[in-house]
């Protein structure tokens, strides 16, 4: 009978619980945010092509009798890329041969104007300490005189 009224008692609290959490989920679904749109996609990817079969793309591999046949069918036609490929590159190389020419030339410039820069002469002002002070009684000496630097009378009042 003690097993019986622990296992009701254990029944009830369960089912108390779940309907908290029941009802603590609905809410949190009512207060969930909608769910985002995607972004607009302003480009266009590429659609992959399913894979075709080797015979799809190269039909004359089934005319072939041995391994050394399909070799020599695919480099020759491997050939013509590849040769596309080295031009392609070869041009780029000049390219940019042409391009570090115009840049060594601009740098050559650059340099002769540094220096031509560092040609200039710059005066060169040797001081002593004697002569600073020389400087301050001069600027007295020749600066306005002290009536027209009249003494501030508003401060003292």
């Amino acid at each position: 009978m003690e097993q019986f009224l622990f296992l009701l008692i254990i029944a009830a609290i369960s089912f108390i619980f779940k309907r908290k959490t029941g009802a603590n989920q609905k809410q949190q679904e009512q207060h969930m945010p909608p769910p985002l749109a995607k972004p607009i996609q302003t480009y266009y990817e590429k659609v992959e092509e399913p894979a075709r079969s080797t015979q799809q793309v190269f039909p004359e591999l089934t005319k072939a009798r041995n391994l050394q046949e399909v070799a020599d069918i695919l480099i020759a036609k491997a050939q013509p890329t590849v040769n596309e490929k080295q031009e392609e590159l070869m041009k780029k190389i000049d390219e940019l041969k042409v391009e570090e020419e115009k840049h060594r030339v601009k740098v050559n410039k650059i340099k002769q104007i540094n220096d031509d820069v560092k040609h200039e002469q710059v005066p060169e002002l040797h001081f002593q300490a004697n002569d600073i002070l020389k400087g301050i009684v001069m600027s007295e000496v020749l600066g306005p005189p002290r009536s027209l630097k009249p003494y501030d009378r508003l401060k003292r009042s």
